[in-house]
């Protein structure tokens, strides 16, 4: 009797440890070489329209420059975005199907009709998936990538969108033309 009231408290103790496991939070999405010298961390929101406007602009500076730079993507859903962290939870989902900076675009270009259909919907248009896409964002498999973020976001005081740090220190926007620039002289 001893024995088996043994194996089923084990059990129940594996059982329960494998529920509590830490949720995979996958790779941060990024442009560049992991080894540069320079390291861009962008805090955006899918329903910002200044994040809108900078953010593909950020990208194509990181692609451009992808030996001296890395840009790092960290999600800062406002709470007053409705939709902001649904779109930041399938733009993850979307990574995992290697379509990230895809899906970022599509729903930069789409801010104002970010509903979960839409957001499901331009899964669809990109030729993700579908399934494994709407199984992905309906598990909330995602939520605890985009709260870390906030929480990243948080401890350094941000409040706003887009916030841009360059090597550790936060950095103004003013165009891309001045940022690369600016980049480029870190050399």
């Amino acid at each position: 009797m001893k024995k088996s009231v043994n194996i089923i408290f084990s059990l129940i103790v594996i059982l329960f440890l494998s529920s509590c496991s830490a949720p995979d939070t996958g790779q941060r999405a990024s442009i560049g070489s992991p080894d540069a010298k320079t390291l861009i961390e962008e805090f955006s929101d899918f329903q910002c329209p200044a994040c809108a406007s900078i953010s593909p602009q950020l990208e194509d500076i990181a692609e451009r420059n992808a030996d001296i730079v890395r840009l790092e993507f960290y999600h800062f859903p406002l709470s007053y975005h409705e939709f902001a962290f649904m779109a930041a939870e399938a733009a993850e989902c979307a990574g995992d199907l290697g379509k990230f900076w895809e899906y970022m675009n599509m729903a930069f270009s789409n801010q104002n009709s970010l509903t979960e259909d839409n957001l499901k919907s331009f899964a669809s248009t990109l030729g993700l998936d579908t399934q494994v896409f709407d199984n992905c964002l309906d598990s909330g498999k995602k939520k605890a990538r985009i709260k870390s973020d906030i929480y990243e976001g948080r401890s350094r005081q941000l409040s706003y969108t887009p916030s841009i740090y360059v090597n550790g220190q936060l950095v103004e926007w003013s165009d891309a033309e001045e940022f690369e620039k600016y980049i480029k002289s870190l050399e």
